[in-house]
Formats: structure tokens, sequence, C-alpha cells
């Protein structure tokens, strides 16, 4: 047999390779399908761009219009596309400012082709590591596109076509026309599109005379013309500009020396000139950013857009003159006004101050000043989160914390240990000094943040008082405590019209096209921040407030919460509230300077002066035709009600002045006693004259104890109180008891007492007592003066009630007739009073004592006090006379 070669069966690829195979063909397909599909988008949009060619694309221009809320709506403004701009040469915008804005708007700027994934690439990077938006990936020819040709629809077809006209820009037009045609058109603030009319408004000069510094300081505004400007935020624009600076000498476009002269150099601005006209020019002002912000300049200039706005005309008009009403004075302080309406979450009114032309700085939205105890509220709100309830209580006096690096002293009245439901109405230091280191710093900053306080916020624990590094604008603090009266709930529009600003109250509620088709429709979002039991608890401790506390001016007549706030050396006051429909945060101060308000109309202005009238007029006005209605509970809580001290906050006792009924949620109550009150040395009122039982109120109302002695005597009406021991006026120790004499088988209604031989006083006392009037004729008479010696009608006759009873009263003897008769005197009232007392008192009258009987008695405090006398007391003896006693004695 030949050779045979056997060969083994061939395997086949291992189910690895296979998937590996499986893997690759799909990825090949997937990257076909994806480059089809994009060649197609390319397709579809190229035939959809805008054509870079047509000046008319770029220049043709819509004027824009602004309007109110109102139905129709009212015309506020007018934006147009020739408002403040002045297109300049390439030849005319020198090299530092085209160095700096590359810098840093997009360092790679000569490098890409219009898109730089790199770039791209980092921001999305950084905003990964912050987890936010932190950096921008578009370059400035795509930022060009936006301004100049994309409206800002903020969708992945607006990005792609940014991107492809951007690339195609590229290709048609140099670097350096690109970028003057960029700085031609972007907004710096103020009404100034360009860098030429930037140049011009703030510093007064053409663009090609820009210092180094000035450039850096208007580079850095577009970015947020808002927070940036030199003139509005001129700290946050000196920090951009710095920044500015920094970057171009580490990209070795300034030398060291260029780099320090340029940071030394302050700012010199020049004058503002009023541009807007209309009723509200600071709104119209803010709207314009936002609409800037979203849509880029070009689109709000020459777009013809539509754009309604919240705001009510009729409630601007009454915050305007509220505050021209009350701050009326030459040298007056400035107010600002912002009112949200809760219902919709729009803002209806805001002051941004008195005359635009003159000052163009937005108090309500720009202006950053110390909030005092208005921040308070933050702290309360982090606490009663915490599990920290209104009626615990805390020390309310001066205090020294320790803090690393120093002491922190804290200056307060020291009216106790008071609950922190009291210590919020009153606006402790000492108290919430404390609270916040229970707290934590960093926890109230959280809160604030949540609550919708975007100012610079930093964990040292004087932000308690309001110790801010930056402040807070009156816009902050009204969305802050509308997040509260909400229930917790932080109120804002679904579109987001500044980016650094992405959770606002809804400002711009519908914008259109010239043609009436929707570009933005502004949607309320509800977005829970606080706790609702926090936040309602918290909302009832801000009601003692305007109820009982330092804002008591700020009463409605309607419920509402709210809190007072003022800095040292009375520089900034605010007065922040709200109903259930509507909040306010009003802020009086000088805009310009830290000024004390320590002489204004003759005061020193405080929160609870005249920031808290001026809510309160506005308010009244504001919430005219809505029916009152009071904050919701939230569901589920179990509530209880207790009497408490409205001085301490804690529970009332017998010896508390004054009380109050306090609700709390159930095992939040306060349990400590009030310690501020304790029996007082008083006066004795004046019981004589009066019934039984208005004797008995009149006493137990001063806090004293009564005690009623019985005394037979026709001479007065029944039940009246004739003599009382303490006298009226004696000083006792509260809680002592009062002994008051009153008549029994006295004279009946409609009967007169007999009052012949009673001293004119006490005659007079007895019928008035009974209901009648009283007239007198002197008569001369043996009978010592002012001793009664007739009566018409006589004692016992029926009269009615009103009926006029004459008396005639001795004037004492003749003054020439020697009268050998014994003078009589009066009988003092010695019922009720210790048996050696009584003697005494008879002694002094000229007057004999016998003690007729003992009568028994099982109270050991009534042993050897008088019980009974005969004659009663008032009536005449002579003197020398005798008086019969009846006294009590143990068996």
């Amino acid at each position: 047999m030949g050779n045979t070669t056997r060969r083994l069966p061939r395997k086949g690829p291992s189910l690895l390779v296979r998937a590996l195979r499986l893997v690759i063909l799909l990825a090949l397909l997937a990257m076909i399908a994806a480059l089809a599909g994009a060649a197609g988008l390319w397709v579809g949009i190229s035939s959809n761009l805008p054509s870079l060619e047509a000046q008319g694309d770029y220049e043709t221009a819509q004027t824009s219009k602004v309007f109110d809320s109102a139905d129709p709506p009212n015309l506020l403004a007018e934006l147009h596309g020739i408002e403040n701009r002045e297109v300049v040469t390439e030849d005319q915008i020198p090299q530092v400012v085209r160095d700096a804005v590359v810098a840093i708007e997009d360092a790679r700027f000569y490098e890409h082709r219009g898109v730089d994934p790199i770039g791209i690439a980092r921001a999305l990077w950084a905003d990964f590591r912050q987890r936010s938006f932190v950096q921008g990936g578009s370059t400035i020819t795509q930022q060009f596109i936006k301004n100049a040709f994309i409206s800002d629809e903020k969708t992945i077809d607006r990005k792609v076509k940014e991107a492809a006209l951007a690339y195609q820009l590229e290709r048609k037009w140099s670097k350096d026309k690109i970028l003057t045609e960029y700085l031609n058109i972007i907004y710096f603030g103020e009404g100034a599109y360009g860098i030429q009319a930037a140049a011009r408004t703030y510093f007064g000069i053409p663009a090609s005379d820009l210092s180094l510094a000035q450039t850096a300081l208007l580079v850095g505004v577009p970015k947020s013309p808002s927070n940036y400007s030199p003139r509005r935020n001129p700290e946050a624009a000196r920090g951009r500009r710095d920044l500015i600076l920094n970057v171009m000498f580490q990209q070795d476009l300034i030398t060291s020396d260029e780099l320090q002269s340029a940071l030394t150099e302050d700012p010199v601005l020049a004058p503002q000139t009023d541009r807007l006209e209309g009723p509200v020019p600071y709104w119209v002002e803010m709207v314009r950013e936002q609409l800037v912000a979203r849509y880029g300049s070009t689109t709000v200039l020459q777009g013809g857009l539509r754009v309604y706005t919240s705001i009510d005309l009729r409630l601007q008009e009454i915050a305007e003159r509220v505050i021209a009403d009350t701050l009326d004075e030459p040298g007056d302080p400035s107010a600002a006004l912002v009112s949200i309406d809760l219902r919709t979450g729009a803002i209806v009114a805001m002051v941004g101050g008195a005359d635009f032309g003159v000052q163009q700085f937005n108090l309500a939205t720009q202006g950053h000043r110390q909030p005092g105890s208005a921040f308070k509220t933050f702290v309360l709100a982090a606490a009663l989160e915490q599990g920290i309830s209104p009626g615990d209580t805390y020390d309310s006096g001066p205090i020294t914390i320790e803090l690393p690096g120093d002491d922190w002293n804290v200056k307060s009245q020291d009216s106790g240990r008071i609950s922190l439901a009291e210590a919020t109405a009153i606006s402790s230091n000492g108290v919430f000094a404390r609270l916040i280191m229970d707290v934590g710093p960093e926890q109230v900053i959280e809160t604030a943040r949540r609550l919708g306080v975007e100012a610079p916020l930093e964990p040292n624990p004087a932000i308690a008082l309001g110790g801010l590094r930056t402040g807070v604008s009156p816009l902050e603090m009204a969305v802050a405590y509308g997040s509260i009266a909400t229930g917790g709930e932080r109120l804002s529009g679904s579109v987001v019209f500044d980016p650094d600003h992405p959770v606002t109250p809804i400002s711009i509620m519908r914008v259109e096209t010239a043609e009436g088709v929707a570009v933005d429709e502004n949607q309320l979002v509800h977005t829970p921040v606080l706790d609702p039991l926090a936040a309602y608890q918290t909302t009832q401790a801000l009601k003692d407030v305007i109820a009982r506390g330092t804002g008591r001016k700020a009463d409605i007549s309607r419920p509402a919460a709210g809190k007072t706030g003022t800095t040292q050396s009375y520089r900034d006051a605010w007065f922040v509230g709200y109903t259930p429909d509507v909040v306010t945060s009003v802020w009086v101060g000088y805009p310009d300077e830290q000024k004390p308000m320590t002489d204004v109309h003759g005061i020193s202005v405080t929160g609870g002066s005249f920031p808290a009238q001026i809510w309160a007029a506005y308010m009244n006005e504001a919430l005219e035709g809505i029916e009152p209605r009071d904050f919701l509970e939230p569901a589920g809580s179990e509530w209880v009600t207790v009497s408490i001290d409205p001085e301490s906050g804690l529970l009332a006792t017998e010896w508390c002045p004054e009380t109050i009924s306090e609700r709390f949620l159930k095992g939040t109550a306060p349990t400590e006693a009030c310690p501020l009150h304790s029996p007082q040395e008083m006066p004795v009122p004046d019981v004589t004259g009066l019934t039984l039982a208005a004797a008995r109120a009149a006493l137990e109302e001063a806090r004293f104890v009564a005690e009623a002695v019985e005394i037979n005597d026709a001479s007065f009406p029944d039940g009246l109180v004739i003599s009382q021991d303490p006298a009226a006026g004696m000083s006792l120790l509260q809680g002592s008891t009062v002994r008051i004499t009153y008549v029994v088988g006295g004279t009946s209604p409609g009967v007169v007492p007999t009052v012949v031989g009673l001293d004119v006083k006490v005659a007079k006392q007895s019928l008035k007592a009974a209901g009648y009037k009283v007239s007198t004729t002197d008569a001369v008479a043996d009978a010592p003066a002012g001793i009664v010696l007739e009566q018409t009608p006589q004692g016992g006759t029926t009269l009615e009630n009103g009926g006029s009873v004459d008396l005639v009263v001795s004037s004492g003897p003749p003054t020439d007739t020697t009268s050998t008769t014994r003078e009589s005197v009066a009988v003092p009232d010695v019922i009720g009073q210790k048996l050696a007392r009584a003697l005494k008192a008879l002694e002094t009258a000229g007057l004999l004592a016998d003690v007729a009987e003992h009568i028994a008695t099982g109270d050991p405090q009534k042993d050897d006090t008088v019980a009974t006398q005969s004659p009663a007391p008032g009536a005449l003896l002579p003197r020398g006379g005798t008086v019969s006693l009846g006294v009590y004695a143990l068996p």
C-alpha cells in the first residue's frame, strides 16, 4: 500500500472569535448607518441654513416689544436693533481687546475650524467633576452664529445648525473678521451692544483708547452682564477682571509688570445716561438682559419678538406710591421692593430705585446688602427641620463664643431663659447665637440655598445675625421667604432665561414671534425644598413677629407672617413678609454708601419702622379683593393649644400679667413654666362702694384673695361693700388676703336707705350705690360739720332707680354760740381688724369699746378679729360713747 496522509477535521472558529467578529460587523454597520444619517441630517440642515452671504439675514431688523400681564396687554417698551450700537472696523479694535477675548473665551480660537472637540471634551470633563454646568464648549465662532443667525431654542437641531454654520463661516471668513464681527454684536449690559458702545458707555472713550485694565473689565461683562456689571456689581466685575488678566499672563499675552500695573488700577467709570423710557425702566432692563442671555442680542433687537411679562402695573403703581409717600423728605434713604404672587410664582411688582435716569443700578435684583435679623428665619427653619422645637428654651443674654482665630462677642438683651418662638418674635441675638452653634452654620447655609438665597455664604456663625460677606438682594429674600409661605415649595419658571440663575420666579411668561408663533411658554414649577412641618412652624413663629414682636407695624388685619432686619449702625433695614397669596420684601437704605439712618424723620430706622410700614401699606392695597385665609396645616399633623406668657414664651403661671393661647405641634410645646413673674408688692385697689361680686373681681384681677365679712345695716343697699382692710392704696404682697365688709339685711332695690346721722361722704356713697342721685344743702346745727341732719324722701321710702334724694348737712354750730353739748364723732369701721388694732382705732376717735360677745370660729386666722360692731360704721356717738364689739375666738 502506498503511504496515505490522514487529515484531521478542521475546527470552526471559537465562540469568542465569532462574538468579536459579530461585534465588529455590527460596529461597522452602525458606523455606516451613522455616516449615512449624518449625511442625511447635514443635507437636511444645510437646506435650511441661513445664508451667510445675504446681509439681509444679518442686518434686517424687526422691533421686539415687551408687554405687561394685563388683558389686553399694555406695551412697556420697544427694543430696537439700532439701540446703542456702533460698528467698528478691524483696525479700530486694539490688539489687547482681541487677546483678552480669545484668552478668556476661546483659547484655541486660532487653531480650530469653528467647532473645538478638545474644548468640548474639556468642558464636559469639568462639568462631570463639578456635577454641574460650569464650563461651556462653544467657540467664539459658535457664539457669533448664535447671536447673529440662530434663535436659542435649546434643541439638538439648533446645536447642529450652530456647529454647521460655524464650520461654514470659518471657510468663508478669516479669523480676524469673525472676531471683529463678534466684538461688534455681543451685549455688554446697560444697553451697550458691541465693544465700541461698551467703551463709551462705561468709560466715555472709544474702544481704540482702552487700557489693559479697562479692556479686561469690559471683556468680563458679556458672560453675565447683570452679575459682572462694573456699576451694579463692582466687586464681582473686578474679580473677573483680575481673572482675565491672570489668564492673559499665563498665556504670555502680557508681561508681569503689565499684570501688576493693571491689577492695581482702580476703574473710573463715566457718568450714566438714561436710555430707557416708559413706566417701568428697571423692569424692562432686567427683562432685556434675560432675553439676550437666552436668545442672543440679534434675535432680541432685530427678531421682532413679542414678550409678555408678569408685571402688574396696578401693583407697581401702588408700590412706587407707597414708597414715595413714606420716604418723602429731602435726604431720605432709598427703598427697594419685590412682590411675588404665590399662586402663579410670578413677580408682580418691583421697585429698583426712585429714578432710572439718575441711578440705573437695580436695587431690587442687584443690590446686595446685609440682611440683619431677617436672616434668622433661615436659622429657625434649619433648626426646626432638625427636630428642634419652637418651645425649646435658650438663654437670651449676651454671650462670647470661642472661634478659631477670634472670639465672637454677641450683645443681647437679657430676658432670661425664653422659648425659640419668643426669641423669634423679639429677635433675640443671644438665643440665635446659641441656636446656630447647635444647628451648625453649614446646615443653615444649605437650608438658605434650598429656599432661594444665591449670594455667597460662608460657614461663619455670624450669619445667624445677618453677618454676610456679600449680602443678599430683595429678590432673593422674597424667593426664600416665599418658599416657606408655600409650605416648603420653591416656585420657579420652567424656562431658564439666565443660565447664571437657573431657578428664579417667573418674570417672562411667554415669548412669541412677530407672527404670533410661540417661542417659549413659561410654566410654574413647584420644587420641594423644606419639610412642610418645619415650614408651617416657621410661619407660626413669624406670625408672632407681627402680632406681638418687632414687626407690629406690619399688621394688616389678616393672617400674615414676616421678619424684621436691622444691621449695625442702622445702615440697612428690612421687612420681608407674606400671606398665603403674596410674598413681599422691602429694603430701606442708602444705595451708594454705608450711611447710618439714625435721624430719618426724627427716628433711627429699624426693620420694624419704615420697611414694615411700607410693606403693610403695599400689602393692604395689593390684597384688595383677595379673601383673607390662614396658612394650611400640613396633612396628618396633631396640634395642642397651651397658655403662654408672651414675654418669655413659656407656660404661663397665675402670676403672669398677660397670657396668650398658642398652638404647637404635639410634643413640641414648652414644658418649662415662666420664671419671669412672681408675687409683687402691689397697691390694694379701692373696692368700697362696689357690689360684693365686683369687689371680688377687682381684687382677684390684682392677684389678691378676697375674704368677705357680713354686716347687718339698713343704712346701705343690700350687698354693698362698705369697708376694706387693708385700706385702698396700701402696699400688699400679691396672694395676700383683703377683708371686705358687705351689707346683708340692707335696703332692697327701690327702697331709699336711711342715711341720717351718717357722714355726708358715706351717705352719698350709700345712696349712689342704691342708684339714686344726691343733692345737698348746708345748715347750721350743733352736730359736727358734714353730718346728715335730714333726708327727703326718708329712709325706707319707695323710690324708682334714678330718683333724687335731698340731704340737709350740718355746717357746724354757730360761731357766736357757746355750746355745752358734748361733741359727736363718727364711729370708725373696725370690722375685720385684730382686736388690739380695733381698740386703738376707737380710742383715737375718742370712743370706748365693750367686747360684748365672743363668736366661735375654727379658723386660726380669724382668732381675735372683730366680727361685728354696734353702732355701725359712720354712725354718730358723743365723744366718750361706747361701741360694742363681737370678736372671733377659737373654741
